[in-house]
């Protein structure tokens, strides 16, 4: 596969297009953080944290080598380098830009990063369980079902269940 894409660091220049896409309605619904609106100070909150620590977060953002234009965001959270695990999660908040293999590529460099930059042993995630491309992502690149988290998402008037994934160091072949 051509690697089309790079992580990077984000950066204050970002900001603008990151806070458009966590106010974008499908990003919102998705993924389950809080689905209360973004203001630009909250943002700028959240920028001055990510920008100065990797852990026990880190946020990279997703860039298209040809136009070095910024795409999405992928992350690792709870970085546990005692247990060596983390939580991952990925998005592509440049709704033109889906659809052409960049989320697969993406997630690629970051388990590339997590297993032998970070020498993590365990990436796991959390998806909705109605979100069929995301699963058949994950189970592509070798996640495992561990199990669900029933009804433990409450978004636009209805519980979602959530489903849990996880990849080990040996199950990955980068």
């Amino acid at each position: 596969m051509e690697i089309k894409i790079r992580l990077r660091a984000l950066t204050m220049a970002d900001l603008p297009k990151t806070l458009a896409w966590h106010n974008q309605a499908d990003i919102v619904d998705l993924y389950s953080g809080h689905p209360f609106p973004v203001n630009l100070e909250m943002e700028q909150k959240w920028y001055d944290k990510m920008l100065t620590s990797n852990f026990p977060t880190t946020v990279f953002g997703i860039e298209v080598n040809e136009t070095s234009t910024l795409i999405g965001i992928s992350l690792f959270k709870d970085i546990d380098l005692l247990n060596r695990s983390a939580e991952t999660a990925i998005y592509i908040g440049d709704q033109t830009s889906r659809g052409n293999g960049y989320s697969k590529a993406a997630l690629a460099l970051t388990l590339d990063f997590g297993f032998q930059k970070l020498g993590l042993h365990r990436i796991w995630l959390k998806v909705r369980s109605d979100n069929e491309k995301a699963i058949g992502l994950y189970k592509s690149a070798g996640f495992q079902q561990e199990g669900s988290l029933r009804d433990s998402l409450f978004k636009n008037g209805e519980f979602k269940t959530l489903m849990v994934f996880s990849i080990l160091s040996g199950e990955y072949c980068s």
